[in-house]
């Protein structure tokens, strides 16, 4: 079958128009190809950073489980202390009582003494 000359003006009008159709959706596809490389670079920029505060963020994280087990080791050490207050306390009160005891006996012969001083002088200026 032979093209007659109608199908073959036909051809080339519908290629007249195709082509820069064709042309123009190339150039826009190759437009955004290149808009999307020109945002490759700022991509690997956010990238880097996000990287950068994921890290800070690892070391936070780090010094914050480095506290809890500093704050957990406190916490064990003020709960001895205060077991060990606890059984202390009625020692002391013990310790206490005695020398509460002591200090009356102290006191108490202190007076005898002081009394028995007076007693002998009175006694030396009413003798002989």
């Amino acid at each position: 079958m032979t093209p007659t000359p109608e199908v073959a003006i036909l051809c080339l009008a519908v290629s007249q128009l195709l082509v820069p159709l064709l042309n123009g959706l190339l150039a826009r596809r190759a437009t955004k190809h290149e808009q999307a490389a020109d945002q490759v670079p700022l991509l690997v920029q956010r990238m880097e950073t996000v990287a950068a505060d994921v890290r800070d963020i690892k070391a936070e994280l780090r010094r914050v489980g480095e506290h809890e087990s500093m704050l957990k080791l406190v916490d064990l050490r003020l709960k001895a202390l205060e077991d060990w207050m606890l059984s202390a306390r009625p020692q002391l009160h013990q310790v206490a009582n005695h020398v509460q005891v002591l200090m009356g006996e102290y006191n108490a012969r202190r007076m005898q003494h002081a009394a028995n001083v007076v007693a002998a002088k009175d006694a030396g200026r009413t003798g002989p």
